[in-house]
């Protein structure tokens, strides 16, 4: 029996003070937030005052919005901030001097009151937060288009120190003469910045410096193609000064062995920031503040893969009480066991866990629980639009869930698998030698080095714990260095050729061959989790992304439907398979997996048609 959207979140609403509530995979439907904007993100989760605070985004937003704070109490019921200012924040830090959580534009103290720093203020997409260097009083906060805020965390005083890109300028003055406001506490006066990429996510200091983390590019060819420069990572340490360029290249998280508390250990912490490129997940690590060491990881998912950075979310490294010495962290589909001391010194110990498929903008440990704050369905569709979803039911109410998991069962997910690259369409000399690139933790490895025209290429492969290195023994043009991580090799399904190959064409016109496992002909796609769409196609499970990341080229199996699918849509979280409720992480639980993915993987030369 189909389950009605209104009914269900009605009943929810009525009994939100009981403890004893439905409950849907580790999803309250009750819990389900919404905006009147084209995507409802959540920015942060975190524990404070005995409780779980929350805020959710708009997609651009930078002098508000209808997006709210939220206080959510151990029993689960659930309270709205009326102060509420929306806007799209991200940013969230422990203040220890002070006794405060900064959430967004929120300051809240120990006792749960909260006060808010308003968007005439400290306009912009706040993203960031970070300790001061010099006045232990403030903190640092970062906006989306690279601009940074000194902000008194005792008075709420605010002072611009760089200047966003302009982006926003128009929609800033506007908003200002409207309130009969003036500009911004040193708006005038900061140096306006002109470091690249236009879609910060972290920031953190360390070392005598600001680190920022930047994640995109502003062009039209950013969201088509995924292969253009795009992104930052840079620093900053001096008032009247822009940021510095360290790396062009699209970064999302920065962060130190104290995570959410900042960094209270300046001198000796190391700065961790987390990235990619078009080759691969990129960990960088800096242990003086000058020189940087860079390693490269798998991608479980091309979905986050698009240059303009809407794609990716809040990827994060945080201390959810493993209790063994690791954090855990997210990229690029994949939940990763983080050492609490990774460093050029000790690389070691870096481990993936699962892979998923929830969006995810942030997590945190809240009693015996990981609390994951997704990104589930906008209304906008951004770039994600296809003509396969011409029958879906409209998202008619942008809207996010939280995802409450034990931390044993974040192995039940996908196995882990992905792929990468260390030189890709490169001109590589004799002798050079590559990142170093992980290969701890996979069940099955397949490496192949060629040239352009296809040709291998002579090399020696060298190991060094964890980590392998790539040493090129001749000249090579145009080389490719793949590497491809699945997990064990298993029965796959034997296509007797009696059940009929399904071919699906894409909006480009181009048809795609897929195996069909069930004899189904249904193809149905949806948007279960923002900016990349589920689809079921031959009795598969699979992830697309967008176009601009990939599109079919890109997708990734899951696992094999456990009966035809005649109906698929998703609301407060959830999705519904033929009417029934669930996650869309339970598809990887009924064991199919591993032989998706080897089903794939031996029909894949046929994938493209011709």
């Amino acid at each position: 029996m189909r389950i009605i959207y209104g009914t269900i979140l009605a009943a929810a609403m009525a009994i939100s003070a009981n403890a004893d509530m439905p409950c849907v995979s580790g999803v309250y439907p009750h819990l389900a937030m919404f905006n009147d904007e084209g995507e409802c993100g959540t920015g942060a989760v975190v524990p404070w005052a005995g409780d779980l605070w929350v805020i959710t985004y708009g997609p651009h937003c930078p002098v508000g919005s209808t997006d709210k704070l939220y206080r959510i109490k151990p029993n689960l019921s659930r309270e709205t901030f009326a102060g509420s200012v929306g806007g799209t924040p991200a940013n969230r830090l422990v203040h220890r001097e002070t006794d405060q959580l900064l959430i967004g534009p929120y300051v809240i103290d120990a006792r749960g009151n909260v006060r808010v720093v308003p968007p005439a203020k400290m306009p912009g997409r706040l993203t960031g937060a970070a300790r001061h260097l010099d006045d232990p009083g403030k903190v640092y906060v970062a906006t989306m288009e690279t601009g940074l805020y000194e902000l008194d965390m005792r008075t709420l005083e605010v002072n611009t120190l760089v200047r966003e890109n302009g982006k926003n300028d128009k929609a800033i003055s506007r908003y200002l003469e409207r309130l009969g406001m003036p500009l911004p506490n040193g708006w005038d006066s900061a140096p306006v910045t002109h470091v690249p990429g236009y879609h910060g996510k972290g920031l953190c200091s360390g070392f005598g410096r600001v680190f920022v983390a930047n994640n995109g590019e502003d062009s039209p060819a950013a969201r088509r193609d995924p292969f253009v420069p795009s992104g930052v990572l840079a620093w900053w340490n001096e008032r009247g000064r822009d940021w510095t360029t360290i790396r062009r290249c699209q970064f999302t998280e920065i962060t130190t062995p104290d995570g959410i508390y900042g960094n209270e250990h300046p001198r000796t912490n190391p700065v961790w920031a987390l990235g990619w490129d078009a080759k691969s997940v990129i960990l960088g690590v800096t242990t003086n503040g000058t020189e940087w060491a860079y390693y490269r990881l798998p991608k479980a998912s091309h979905a986050y893969d698009g240059a303009h950075g809407w794609n990716t979310e809040w990827p994060r490294i945080r201390d959810v009480g493993f209790g063994d010495g690791t954090f855990l962290a997210t990229m690029h589909g994949t939940f990763w066991k983080f050492p609490k001391g990774f460093s050029p010194a000790s690389p070691n110990g870096l481990r993936p866990i699962s892979t998923y498929l929830k969006v995810i903008g942030d997590f945190c440990r809240w009693g015996d629980r990981i609390v994951f704050g997704c990104d589930d369905q906008a209304k906008n569709e951004f770039l994600g639009k296809r003509g396969l979803k011409k029958d879906a039911v409209r998202c008619e109410k942008s809207q996010s869930n939280l995802w409450f998991v034990k931390p044993e069962d974040l192995k039940s997910f996908g196995p882990p698998s992905g792929e990468g690259y260390v030189w890709l369409d490169e001109d590589v000399k004799s002798g050079d030698i590559s990142d170093p690139y992980l290969h701890a933790g996979y069940e099955t490895m397949e490496f192949s080095f060629t040239s352009a025209d296809g040709t291998p290429v002579r090399h020696e492969l060298l190991e060094d714990g964890d980590w392998v290195r790539v040493k090129c023994l001749e000249d090579a043009k145009g080389a490719v260095a793949r590497f491809a991580y699945g997990p064990a090799r298993c029965e796959i399904p034997k296509l007797d050729g009696k059940s009929p190959v399904v071919t699906v064409t894409d909006d480009n016109g181009k048809a795609w061959r897929f195996p069909n496992v069930n004899g189904d002909t249904n193809v149905i796609c949806r948007e279960i989790a923002t900016e990349r769409d589920l689809l079921y196609v031959g009795g598969v499970w699979y992830e697309v992304p967008a176009d601009n990341a990939g599109g079919f080229s890109a997708l990734r199996p899951i696992a094999f439907a456990d009966e035809p699918v005649r109906a698929l849509e998703g609301r407060l979280g959830l999705m519904y398979v033929n009417g029934r409720a669930m996650v869309i992480d339970d598809l990887w639980k009924n064991g199919t997996a591993s032989a998706a993915y080897w089903l794939w993987r031996q029909c894949a030369a046929d994938f493209e048609t011709k």
